[in-house]
């Protein structure tokens, strides 16, 4: 080789959308997991549960001061013994489970201190009841390829169950004036206490049960004329379907009613990012 020629620059990092990189960057889901005091590792199935219990434990004791309706707390409470379910199912060849749920008895330290924890307790169990949610797709995904119809009704049944559990479990998550929320929960989801472009988008279970349910809805619509029961199981996907709408239309008004003028967290982001772009073009 030849020591005199020039040596090969090191590659030069440019952005992807060819402009000069803002300092801070905008948050992701491990910051969105951090916020809301989701630990993503692999906890065996002991700890797992321990957990389970910790969350229900503190969502029960929270419920009677909450301002839902009759609906909205059974709603609650169907979906935690859903869970409930799931977690003593999968002890079926297993030891049982050790330990006492854990309630939180501190002291009340004001309106605002309640509402910030209700909105993480309230979204720890929406993470919980999509957890569930994400393994009954499974199960209903594989009733449907291997032809166990009643398995499939059974599995779309629970799924509008969910469904509803986790729209009243965003109303519970909420449950405080929206003066509260613009001024002492959102402003925990801003820079300094977090990235800037905090979204419900970074929800990892979320889009697990996205991309789940579409495979599922496929996996109905290919279902052949002569499918035993195949009647009741488009009723029973069109009541899912239902309770997809109404947790839409209760996210729409919660997000109304929190931010009336629809500007997110990313969005402000976003259009705060493509002002600064400007000063440079």
């Amino acid at each position: 080789m030849n020591s005199d020629m020039p040596p090969i620059p090191l590659p030069l990092p440019l952005t992807t959308d060819s402009r000069i990189p803002v300092r801070e960057p905008a948050a992701t889901t491990a910051d969105y997991d951090r916020y809301f005091h989701i630990a993503r590792h692999a906890p065996d199935l002991t700890s797992w549960t321990r957990g389970v219990l910790r969350l229900q434990a503190a969502v029960l004791a929270d419920l009677p001061h909450t301002g839902l309706d009759d609906s909205q707390r059974a709603a609650v409470l169907t979906g935690l013994l859903h869970t409930s379910h799931a977690a003593l199912a999968a002890w079926l060849h297993g030891e049982p489970a050790d330990g006492e749920p854990v309630t939180d008895q501190g002291a009340d330290d004001g309106q605002a201190r309640d509402a910030l924890r209700r909105w993480k307790l309230g979204h720890q169990l929406f993470h919980l009841l999509l957890t569930t949610m994400n393994s009954t797709l499974d199960d209903t995904l594989a009733a449907v390829g291997a032809a166990r119809w009643a398995s499939v009704r059974h599995g779309l049944e629970r799924l509008r169950t969910l469904y509803d559990a986790a729209t009243a479990a965003m109303a519970y998550a909420s449950d405080f004036p929206a003066s509260v929320y613009a001024n002492d929960v959102r402003p925990t989801m801003e820079p300094p206490f977090a990235p800037p472009g905090f979204s419900g988008t970074l929800n990892q279970e979320h889009r697990v049960m996205t991309e789940r349910a579409r495979a599922l809805t496929a996996a109905l619509g290919n279902l052949s004329p002569l499918t035993p029961s195949l009647a009741v199981i488009h009723h029973e996907a069109a009541l899912l379907r239902s309770a997809q709408r109404r947790n839409r239309k209760a996210h729409a008004e919660i997000c109304e009613r929190c931010v009336p003028d629809g500007a997110s967290l990313l969005r402000q982001h976003t259009t705060r990012r493509r002002s600064g772009r400007a000063t440079y073009e």
